[in-house]
């Protein structure tokens, strides 16, 4: 056996598995795993674990995928390759949270199955989860961090808060926000949100159809598939998921933008 060109085939494959798993490209991410009820993908974190157990359970959950472009640095490697089996440890660092702030210790186990390379274990320990889980949190609102400042806009938020981001708010009537969310699925909002309306009213727009007007002093859940249209000046709490909330902001950065 060539062990470096064996070291070289499957690093090129544990790298074109990730890049076709971040275009959410299903088709090719499906060329490069064992189809078997035994294939394993684990994530594991400071907010629980996440088990894909089976070939079957692994295709449902990349349905739900949705593209983005993947900045990803990978060292470290640690590689352990006999005739049919390898098992492949490295360090990662991307922006699968929205920005390049990631950190996880990675493995991969590979099989060959008719004389080719397929993961049949796929493991994620997101080590940054940890560096920024709190065991408590407390602020003052106007003191939360300012992620973007324009006209009558403030919109402030904090990260890392027990797997969720917390916002605050202030939003001015009659702002259409409907270009920030150009490029995302539907072109809307894909993060839920929970929350409380200080001030002002937002009508709610989703992709199917329904609109609802929340009103200051309502609390509020809004599902991903949504656009906000402010109806009177607002300002509002609300709370959203970690990896997601990153996601949307660093897109919303890319948005605002001033254009060469």
């Amino acid at each position: 056996m060539d062990q470096d060109a064996e070291k070289t085939a499957i690093t090129k494959l544990i790298d074109d598995e990730t890049r076709y798993a971040a275009s959410a490209d299903s088709a090719n991410v499906a060329k490069y795993w064992s189809h078997n009820d035994e294939t394993i993908f684990t994530i594991t974190g400071a907010n629980g674990a996440q088990e894909y157990r089976g070939w079957e359970a692994i295709k449902t959950m990349m349905k739900d995928a949705k593209p983005f472009n993947l900045e990803m640095k990978r060292d470290n490697y640690q590689m352990d390759i006999a005739n049919d089996l390898a098992f492949v440890t490295f360090d990662q660092q991307d922006n699968w949270g929205g920005t390049i702030e990631r950190k996880t210790k990675e493995s991969r186990t590979l099989k060959k199955i008719g004389g080719e390379w397929k993961i049949v274990n796929l493991n994620v320990i997101d080590v940054s989860s940890y560096e920024t889980k709190h065991s408590s949190f407390h602020m003052a609102k106007e003191k939360i961090p300012v992620g973007m400042k324009a006209p009558k806009t403030i919109l402030r938020s904090q990260t890392g808060v027990g797997g969720f981001a917390v916002a605050f708010n202030e939003l001015p009537a009659g702002g259409d926000m409907t270009p920030l969310f150009q490029g995302l699925p539907d072109n809307a909002c894909p993060v839920p949100h929970w929350g409380y309306m200080l001030e002002g009213a937002i009508r709610i727009k989703y992709v199917d159809g329904k609109e609802e007007t929340v009103k200051a002093g309502e609390v509020f859940y809004w599902p991903a598939g949504h656009l906000p249209f402010v109806e009177k000046d607002v300002k509002l709490i609300d709370f959203s998921p970690d990896v997601e909330f990153k996601q949307l902001m660093a897109h919303i950065g890319k948005k605002m933008q001033p254009k060469p």
